[in-house]
């Protein structure tokens, strides 16, 4: 019965080995998936890459051969033995002269390390020159492909997890994508050179040392899958937290204004926390199994060094032969230390990659049709028919929404908060698309142009002025970049922005903090104004553009804003009274519908009504 347990134990021992065996299996699987997703970006330098490999062949050789001029010195100066066939040429260039046969091993000692630095040295140049280039593609297609998404997605995610995504991913793809292979490529080859070599000079001592492997092998299999786990739960709180930092920073006014400094901070050290246990677990890991695959190379280490001096003392090998065997055995233990390491490197890859290829498999939306044609100069006819949205599924914003806005009309859309205003004006450049309905531009249907062309149509400007941390001329030639000198200038004029430009101390070099941070606020919107005055499109959207500015702020911003209507059709959305007086139509919604219009005096001849729609 004691023979049947003990046999079911083995059974079960080995059982367990081959399951882990097929779970590591597997994640390599995973990590060849990931990395072969990537092999268009590294194919572009498979030159570079290969002469990368050269040259770590040749740091593998001169590493082999750096032991031996120490064995030659032992055996054949110190211990007089004669040299091998292979060095006569040397051994006559010495004659009975050991001095210089030792001053001719000494000197390739250093040759050979001038040698092998030389390699490593292209090796490492040619590797990063390789995973710089690939880094900059894949984060220009990266960056690019999040451009091109539609704002359905840009809701949804956080723009620190993004960020992460963009630099920190990337870099961790770049080292295991083109590091780790050049690495793990040339200690395995140092790793079989050595072994081969020590085979041929003692049979049962590289035996020995070779049962270090299934040792290094099984620690692995321990441990490699809660290192990945925890890996990448870092991972994904490391990005939760960059999201955290980058809406509250961008928020800072607000935080400030609320006094909330000291809640954020303590919401920031939770997250934080809660990433340093994630990480500090994955060091944990990663400590056991360096401090076990230390442990197990010492053991057999030892053995292999006490069986080898037997044989030294039994005259079975040479002085030499132990130095070179020992030398050996000391590099091969460093590779077998590094191919250790690969899992939990192929495991933050994987997971980085994982990471990435995520986003670039998400699709955008809104894209254009097949058939679809450019626009043109659009002449600004516009038609809401029977238009429905919704942002979720059973969740309405619009409802049969019926509009029209003739060429050159002004037409203002009122309502209390949450009505649909924004979305109604988000639908026509666009930014989503209709659920029910369709939107019409000069009697066709938006979806039937080009997208690049439609928005080329319509010129925006926002409640919050959105500037950019470069020159105020580029600011404003962000609506038309090959805007000249003059074009720039003239169109801040128009916007009234010119002579407070002017008085700056670079006038229109002059740099602006992030969003435009060292101007007021109303010197942003007439910037933001001045660039879609430049841009001259047929149809202009104003989504709130005096609200929250003092009257003589709003004063100059609604003279730019003449400047920009005019001869355009025009979709306000507003509640200031300065605005309003303005346009020619006035249409109120309410839950998604619109349930009145007509010009201003006759939708506000109900003194509440305008009051009402405030709040």
């Amino acid at each position: 019965m004691v023979k049947s347990n003990s046999h079911n134990g083995v059974l079960g021992f080995f059982k367990q080995n081959r399951r882990k065996l097929a779970g590591e299996w597997k994640k390599l699987q995973e990590f060849g998936a990931v990395a072969g997703r990537f092999y268009p970006y590294v194919r572009k330098n498979m030159k570079r890459l290969a002469l990368a490999q050269g040259a770590g062949a040749g740091y593998v050789l001169m590493g082999m051969l750096e032991p031996w001029p120490m064995k030659l010195i032992f055996d054949n100066v110190l211990l007089k033995r004669p040299l091998p066939v292979l060095l006569a040429p040397v051994g006559g260039l010495a004659g009975d002269r050991p001095i210089l046969l030792l001053t001719i091993l000494i000197i390739s000692i250093i040759v050979i390390a001038l040698i092998r630095g030389v390699f490593y040295y292209y090796q490492r140049l040619l590797a990063s020159r390789s995973g710089q280039r690939i880094t900059a593609e894949l984060r220009v297609d990266l960056y690019s492909h999040l451009q091109g998404l539609s704002f359905s997605f840009h809701d949804r995610r956080r723009t620190g997890d993004l960020l992460s995504r963009l630099t920190t991913d990337i870099r961790i793809l770049r080292q295991t994508l083109i590091s780790l292979p050049l690495t793990i490529t040339s200690e395995t080859g140092l790793m079989v050179g050595m072994v081969v070599v020590m085979l041929v000079m003692d049979l049962q001592l590289s035996l020995l040392a070779l049962m270090v492997v299934p040792l290094l092998a099984m620690l692995l299999a321990r441990y490699q899958r809660p290192m990945k786990q925890a890996i990448r739960k870092q991972r994904e709180r490391e990005g939760h937290l960059a999201s955290i930092a980058s809406e509250v920073l961008g928020a800072i006014k607000v935080v400030k204004g609320f006094h909330q400094e000291e809640a954020e901070v303590d919401k920031f050290t939770v997250q934080n926390k809660s990433s340093l246990r994630s990480g500090l677990r994955a060091a944990r890991i990663e400590a056991k199994l360096k401090w076990a695959s230390e442990l197990a190379v010492a053991v057999i280490t030892s053995l292999v060094l006490g069986v080898a001096a037997y044989r030294v003392l039994s005259g079975r090998l040479s002085p030499g032969d132990i130095l070179v065997f020992v030398a050996y055995l000391r590099q091969f233990n460093r590779p077998l230390r590094r191919i250790s390491r690969f899992t939990e490197q192929a495991a933050r890859g994987t997971a980085s990659g994982e990471r990435i290829l995520k986003m670039l498999d998400i699709r955008p939306v809104i894209k254009d049709k097949r058939d679809a044609v450019t626009a043109g100069r659009l002449r600004g006819d516009i038609v809401y028919r029977d238009v429905s949205f919704e942002y979720q599924a059973d969740a309405p914003v619009l409802h049969h929404v019926n509009l029209r806005l003739e060429r050159g009309q002004r037409v203002a859309l009122v309502g209390p908060t949450g009505c649909g205003k924004s979305t109604l004006a988000s639908l026509l450049p666009r930014f989503y698309d209709v659920t029910a309905g369709a939107v019409m531009i000069d009697g066709r249907d938006i979806r039937d142009y080009k997208l690049r062309s439609l928005r080329e149509n319509i010129a925006l400007v926002f409640q919050e002025p959105v500037l950019f941390a470069t020159t105020i001329a580029e600011n404003i030639a962000y609506g038309k970049p090959d805007a000249s000198a003059g074009e720039i200038g003239a169109a801040s004029r128009r916007a009234g922005i010119h002579r407070i430009i002017e008085e700056l101390p670079d006038d229109y070099e002059t740099m602006l903090g992030e969003r435009g941070g060292t101007l007021s606020g109303g010197q942003r919107q007439c910037i933001a104004i001045a660039r879609a005055i430049i841009k001259d499109a047929p149809i202009v959207i104003l989504d709130e553009p005096t609200a929250g500015l003092d009257n003589q702020s709003a004063a100059l911003v609604m003279s730019a804003l003449h400047e920009l209507m005019a001869g355009k059709t025009v979709l306000v959305i507003s509640h200031q009274p300065a605005t309003l007086q303005d346009v020619d139509r006035v249409v109120v919604l309410r839950h998604g519908e619109v349930v009145r219009e007509g010009s201003a005096s006759q939708v506000f001849s109900n003194s509440n009504l305008y009051e009402e729609l405030r709040r």
